[in-house]
């Protein structure tokens, strides 16, 4: 029975059995020495989750001591003591179903590499808590630092998988007729959704560039698209590895890293292993350290989305209930509750990330290799880095402005024969009064519909522990409503998108991977345009969006980078008045029957 309810745990993740041991676990070998593999449990959580016994045993069994594992689960999702797998066991904590800072990619990857090059009988066991977004993200980040494409394994595989190979390579030698071509091409990766390098000026065309530097972008594409087929080559690895392959012929393949914002840094990873990254980016010479990091301005975003009258009834009704009290106090008259919050990962973490992450880069310039000697730093040991857990006992991720309607010009309706009834809004910098006003009309639209007291009575009752969420009582800062909102154009910046109180999606990006290079003279601007499956966890009310439109512009290096506050405990966060679990998680329930994507959503929500 405890076998039965694993195995719907694990949704389409493939499973392993060992009939020798008599266990079956949430666990795939991705090559021979690189295994993934979902959180190891004790207790109630062990009834759906790996048994934290059956783990080590399995690991114990078929390769001795030789294995070392990766948590990337922070202590307040979930924890064990190190001695549970004797001491062999590395952290690089960040949040569930998010982008980590970039930074942690190359540490992840270079202690792997130094791990598994000692020997090849070593395995590296990668886990979060369910074994795919996070761990399949460092899986394929160490993969691609390999100097020889990764393969699929050979001596882990059972007999039964050795018929399967077998039987699939006979049939993949056999021709096909173009009705199964088309079924085989569904279930493949597709590389187009890696990120978006759509790069036009303010009037929406391409931007003029000089003959050197179209020559010289010409090269870099040229690398790109070679970085682009192993970064493919390496995802479809993953997925044929870790997901179950569907039992229907005519269903596609999930992927296994799904997630765009965890697949958009693979991509800016696989340009950074290819030296094809932005100049500048995490440069170590001294010269370039002293100076300001490059500054971009973002000044609005453009959400376009399908009228709600579309969605299922009950669906409408409670937006509507959301909508009902917008245009007034200090808002535009007719106005949407749309609204952005922007954030990053707490900026004394990234720095800390950032500065192991040149100590430890190896002279030749490899970035997946650890330079010898560098375990320690101003008398710190790497190994020590989240051993006392400073970084991820409380939120990771923290806001800094907000961005919403200002004016009755900033929504504009439309119909179109493709898209059919179009609302267009564009977000601008929130100050202070009007994103009070914002916040007064969502908390009357909450009580309206009597599920403010429901929605935070639960919280406090279930002891939930602060969140990645953004709470509408997080303090930011003051902006200028027409001055843009200042970015470190080499920071992490997450975009996430709100009706209300219910979320819409989100998505993480670094900016100078989108703007123009070399950068000309002005402020030269650039948009990043990403379409609905491009945003992470899109569903309910999200599944409307039609595409997210960032438009940015460099800046002058001395303006000032927007930072989140000092950190204060507010008497509202104290009291549990946080974004709601209740309304921000039901609705997109209701909205559709997909029940995997609908769990993450709202996993995803409470993050």
């Amino acid at each position: 029975m405890t076998d039965y309810v694993r195995r719907l745990v694990s949704g389409k993740k493939a499973r392993h059995k060992d009939d020798d041991l008599d266990v079956e676990l949430d666990l795939a070998y991705i090559t021979d020495q690189v295994i993934v593999m979902g959180y190891p449990a004790s207790g109630i959580e062990g009834l759906y989750r790996n048994r934290r016994e059956d783990a080590k045993k399995f690991l114990e069994h078929h390769h001795g001591k030789n294995y070392w594992v990766f948590n990337f689960c922070p202590i307040k999702e979930n924890s064990y003591p190190a001695s549970v797998f004797d001491g062999r066991v590395s952290r690089y904590p960040f949040p569930d179903h998010h982008a980590p800072p970039l930074a942690i990619l190359p540490l992840i990857a270079r202690e792997m590499r130094l791990w598994l090059d000692g020997s090849q009988d070593r395995v590296a066991v990668l886990h979060c808590k369910a074994g795919k977004g996070r761990s399949g993200t460092m899986a394929c980040a160490y993969l691609l630092t390999l100097d020889v494409a990764p393969t699929a394994p050979r001596r882990s595989l059972t007999e039964k998988e050795k018929a399967k190979t077998r039987a699939e390579q006979v049939m993949n030698a056999m021709p096909v007729d173009e009705a199964a071509a088309e079924v085989i091409g569904a279930t493949e990766q597709s590389s187009e959704d890696l990120v978006k390098l759509e790069l036009t000026n303010g009037n929406g065309q391409e931007a003029d560039t000089s003959t050197t530097a179209t020559a010289s972008e010409g090269k870099a594409s040229m690398e790109r698209n070679r970085t682009t087929n192993s970064l493919s080559h390496v995802l479809d690895l993953h997925t044929s590895r870790r997901m179950k392959r569907p039992s229907s012929p005519s269903a596609k393949l999930k992927q296994g890293v799904s997630i765009p914002s965890q697949r958009r840094w693979l991509y800016y990873w696989s340009l950074l292993l290819a030296h094809q990254a932005p100049p500048d980016f995490w440069s170590v010479d001294p010269k370039v350290l002293g100076r300001p990091e490059p500054k971009v301005r973002l000044t609005q975003i453009q959400v376009r989305m399908h009228e709600l009258s579309g969605l299922k009834g009950n669906l409408v009704r409670a937006a509507n209930a959301l909508l009902e009290n917008a245009g007034k106090n200090k808002i535009a008259r007719g106005a949407s509750p749309v609204w952005a919050s922007l954030a990053r990962y707490d900026d004394d973490f990234v720095q800390t990330l950032e500065r192991w992450e040149r100590h430890t880069r190896d002279e030749s310039g490899a970035m997946g290799v650890r330079r010898k000697g560098a375990d320690e730093m101003e008398g710190e040991a790497i190994a020590d880095l989240f051993k006392d857990g400073r970084w991820d006992s409380k939120k990771m991720v923290r806001s800094f402005a907000r961005m919403g309607t200002l004016k009755d010009e900033d929504i504009r309706k439309e119909t179109s024969e493709e898209d059919g009834k179009v609302e267009t809004l564009l977000l601008r910098p929130l100050t202070g009064d009007k994103w009070d006003s914002i916040r007064e009309n969502i908390e009357a639209d909450e009580t309206a519909q009597g599920d403010h007291t429901s929605s935070t009575g639960a919280a406090k009752a279930g002891g939930l522990t602060e969140g990645e969420d953004t709470s509408l009582y997080d303090v930011t800062q003051t902006l200028k409503a027409d001055g843009g909102v200042v970015l470190d154009a080499h920071r992490e910046v997450r975009v996430k998108l709100y009706l209300g109180q219910v979320f819409l999606g989100w998505f993480w990006f670094i900016p100078t991977f989108h703007m123009h290079h070399p950068r000309g003279p002005g402020n030269e601007s650039a948009t990043l345009v990403l379409t609905r499956k491009e945003l992470d966890f899109p569903v309910g009310i999200g599944a409307n969006v039609i595409d997210v439109a960032v438009s940015m512009e460099w800046c002058s290096e001395a303006a000032d980078v927007v930072s989140p506050p000092e950190r204060v405990t507010s008497v509202e966060i104290a009291e549990g008045k946080g974004e709601p679990a209740g309304i921000a998680s039901t609705l997109p329930v209701v909205a559709t029957g997909e029940a995997g994507e609908l769990t993450e959503a709202k996993q995803a929500a409470e993050d």
